[in-house]
């Protein structure tokens, strides 16, 4: 059943009112319907629970301005690591990807992983508790996605849905063809969107942790129990390893641009007050921990439970992820700066993806472009959600064949 939150939805409108043009008033932190009301779309709020009992929203734009329906199909957006549905809309409707789609006559579904600002409930556990922390992209890929896919299909009638995931939620999606492989069926074209499965190559300061990812005591006292919650002495630690005096004015106090990195010339400087508002979103210490881990093992495979790995999977070590069952269609879209999806790492991830539909995938043609630039570039309408539409027109009259 459709939740929508009209009260709020006035108030944004009013709000959007008062303040004139939407583009002049970016510094916020106003939730994600709120913003995407404030803009002057439609914005539905949904409640999904997973099968092992996480409570997720997920948020909707069903079409795009002067529409009173979507032409094209659905499409699920799902985020990275430590990022919300609030990463595809808190910019200006000509650069956000929610709202380009949405404009493009899709029907958007913006998901959001458990554990983050929107998806903090559980049936039985709260967020104070250890164990409702006791997840990785393992469970999101097992259990988050598969539920999300189910309720875009159940409250559309669709029978196959388009899918866009940016680093973690690439991650997962891969995960998810292992552990859910007949949601392959469901979907028209992946689009990956800094694709992260193999990390041996990153230059992250994220690889600073790995060696201490089985240290129980480093991760109590630096990365939080259960929630990350970086201490300041972390913060400082991996911020020193590549944050000078001079660099861009508040960047190395934000943990995601620390690990992630940074492109100055594409950073909206009006828009960084709302983007460190609303990120990181929160996520579990075993999720950074995972990536940490394949550092290590330079292995794509399941969460390293250490000693509890045989009563878990049945063997010592955690099992391989075959990435032979990502048998949807796949559109890759990486940059050459990307600190955490390096190209020997993405060129290793092209070998093994069987479905790749353009060739080697698309290499953005900017010599700088990272990370974050996917979802927060001034110019990421121009270098990548352009070729993304492209894509998904393309394949969309293929998907019933």
């Amino acid at each position: 059943m459709v939740k929508m939150s009209f009260s709020l939805i006035f108030l944004a409108i009013i709000l959007s009112l008062v303040k004139g043009n939407p583009s002049h008033g970016l510094k916020h932190d106003k939730p994600t319907p709120i913003m995407i009301a404030s803009m002057g779309y439609p914005s539905q709020t949904h409640t999904i629970t997973t099968e092992d009992c996480y409570i997720l929203e997920m948020h909707r734009i069903p079409h795009g301005k002067g529409m009173t329906k979507a032409t094209k199909p659905p499409i699920l957006l799902v985020h990275g690591l430590l990022g919300s549905s609030a990463d595809w809309v808190m910019g200006i409707p000509e650069k956000y990807l929610g709202y380009i789609l949405a404009d493009a006559g899709y029907d958007v579904w913006l998901g959001n992983a458990r554990g983050n600002t929107y998806s903090r409930s559980h049936c039985t556990m709260d967020p104070s508790d250890l164990k409702f922390w006791d997840f990785s992209f393992d469970q999101i890929g097992e259990f988050d996605l598969p539920a999300m896919i189910d309720k875009v299909i159940d409250a559309t009638g669709a029978e196959k849905i388009h899918y866009g995931g940016h680093s973690m939620g690439t991650t997962s999606f891969m995960v998810m063809a292992n552990k859910k492989p007949e949601y392959q069926e469901k979907i028209i074209l992946a689009n990956l969107l800094a694709p992260i499965a193999f990390v041996d190559h990153m230059i992250s300061p994220l690889k600073y942790i790995a060696p201490f990812a089985g240290s129980i005591d480093w991760i109590l006292e630096f990365l939080g129990v259960g929630e990350f919650l970086p201490s300041n002495a972390f913060t400082n630690w991996i911020a020193g390893f590549f944050c000078d005096e001079g660099i861009f004015q508040g960047i190395c106090e934000n943990v995601v641009f620390i690990l992630c990195g940074f492109d100055e010339a594409q950073t909206n400087n009006t828009l960084f007050e709302t983007i460190v508002h609303h990120t990181p979103a929160g996520a579990s210490t075993n999720t950074l921990l995972h990536y940490a881990q394949e550092i290590n093992s330079k292995r794509f495979c399941a969460f390293d439970y250490k000693d509890r790995n045989q009563e878990i999977y049945g063997q010592d070590t955690p099992p391989d992820y075959d990435l032979g069952k990502v048998t949807a269609p796949v559109a890759l879209y990486w940059g050459d700066n990307d600190w955490l999806a390096q190209q020997t790492d993405i060129l290793r991830l092209i070998t093994k993806l069987p479905n790749i539909v353009n060739g080697f995938g698309y290499e953005v043609p900017y010599e700088k472009w990272n990370h974050l630039d996917f979802i927060y570039g001034i110019d990421a309408n121009i270098y990548v959600y352009e070729e993304m539409l492209k894509v998904m027109q393309e394949h969309e009259a293929l998907a019933y064949l």
